[in-house]
């Protein structure tokens, strides 16, 4: 069968069962048994199961786990209060200064947990009434934490860079380091969004009234101590290569742990409710990692890799055009399609395509990343706009999530247009890292 026919009956059929609201770990899956029946006969499945026994046995796989269990414990940690209380003091007086303070507890926590959903639950509980309370724009106060909730998938440790990593075959740890900077510019020119919204029209983000002294201030910047120290010893420990990405996560569950004990927060039910939340994401991304892994190996050893590369480099564009026709595809993909399936899918076409045009794979895979942070906020099926709506207030609307979310996707694309333009803003911390550990 030509690559061709494989390519329309595999992505074909992807799209039907899709569409007749099949679980994404079954159509892929599914579709890959299918497909290699047809092909190879019953003999051909030995391609999935031995595809699935390999990926099985990849050991980066563990850090999953583990970085999701940091992310569920600090939600009820106790750490998101405090922080949000110390930003409150330091910045509630400037124009935008809390919705600009989520933003940089959005940092701290994408740090800490590598995961986006922390963050957004935790500030649409507690900062969004507040802001709210204090006569804030909706749309500002809405948005300050839908987009800067997405920096947990961009900055380390990042669960997408890590399936990302080992569908990219990449280095988690180059991966890692190269999300840093492009996270802090994103960060940054959030901050820079609300501020001069905030300088255009004051009446969107009113001053902070209550006065508190120096004192107070210096005194609640003891909250940071415990969220530093839990991102020392998760990216200082791979920066300085003491630990891999997975050594790492265990070392940060340990210190998650402390900070648990020291909010006086730990319990039995609490490491209950935990282990039992890991599992089920952790087995429910298994399931979707297993099914989009095989389906990437029967379409590639069909010829469908090869067919893609050689019909996209056989066209003669300009490299940069190729690239953002890649970039374009997968944002599209990201209204419709859950971020994990596109890495699946797409990962392992694109990054053959980039090396053969001369990019650097992590500097792509930066870009790639970024994409699937739009992914998350992008409408009709945002997860970040679903996760604001199930905390946010009762008067709040899923078209008013929708509305708000519009210009913080703006930023994330003109953040990724930097990226592209300066490609040392992602790459110049992996190579310090690779100078430091030779």
């Amino acid at each position: 069968m030509s690559p061709e026919i494989v390519t329309l009956l595999m992505f074909g059929s992807l799209i039907v069962s899709l569409l007749l609201g099949i679980p994404l770990a079954w159509c892929l899956g599914g579709v890959s048994v299918i497909m290699s029946t047809i092909l190879w006969g019953p003999g051909g499945l030995m391609l999935v199961i031995y595809n699935t026994f390999g990926c099985m046995w990849s050991i980066v796989l563990v850090a999953i786990p583990l970085f999701m269990s940091m992310g569920i414990l600090l939600e009820k940690a106790g750490i998101a209060e405090a922080l949000f209380e110390t930003m409150h003091k330091w910045s509630g007086r400037l124009r935008g200064g809390i919705a600009m303070g989520v933003v940089i507890i959005c940092v701290l926590f994408a740090a800490m947990t590598g995961v986006s959903a922390a963050a957004t639950l935790t500030m649409g509980i507690i900062a969004l009434p507040a802001m709210l309370k204090r006569g804030y724009d909706k749309n500002i106060a809405l948005g300050s934490i839908a987009g800067p909730g997405t920096l947990g998938i961009l900055i380390p440790p990042s669960i997408v860079s890590i399936l990302l990593a080992i569908v990219g075959n990449l280095s988690v740890g180059k991966l890692f380091m190269a999300g840093i900077g492009p996270g802090v510019l994103l960060a940054g020119l959030f901050i820079l969004y609300i501020a001069i919204r905030a300088w255009i029209n004051p009446d969107l983000c009113p001053q902070h009234p209550e006065k508190i002294s120096f004192k107070e201030k210096v005194v609640s910047l003891k909250t940071i101590i415990l969220p530093f120290a839990i991102i020392m010893a998760v990216l200082g420990s791979i920066f300085f290569g003491i630990a891999t990405p997975t050594e790492a996560g265990s070392l940060g569950v340990a210190a998650v742990l402390v900070a648990v004990f020291i909010h006086r927060r730990f319990s039995k039910k609490l490491i209950k409710e935990t282990t039992i939340e890991t599992f089920r994401i952790t087995g429910l991304t298994m399931w979707i990692f297993f099914g989009a892994m095989c389906f990437s190996a029967v379409y590639a050893r069909a010829g469908g890799a090869v067919f893609i590369s050689d019909l996209i480099l056989g066209l003669g564009m300009n490299k940069w055009i190729i690239l953002i026709i890649m970039m374009g595809i997968s944002f599209f993909l990201g209204m419709f399609v859950d971020p994990f399936a596109i890495i699946f899918i797409l990962a392992p076409i694109c990054f053959p395509i980039v090396k053969k045009l001369g990019f650097d794979p992590v500097w792509f895979g930066i870009l790639f990343v970024i994409n699937m942070q739009m992914g998350y906020v992008t409408p009709p099926f945002g997860y970040q706009l679903f996760y604001l709506k199930s905390v946010a207030p009762p008067g709040i609307s899923t078209g008013d999530i929708y509305k708000s979310i519009l210009p913080f996707i703006a930023i994330l694309i003109v953040g990724m247009a930097l990226i592209m333009i300066f490609p040392q803003i992602a790459l110049w911390l992996p190579d310090l890292m690779m100078k430091l550990t030779q």
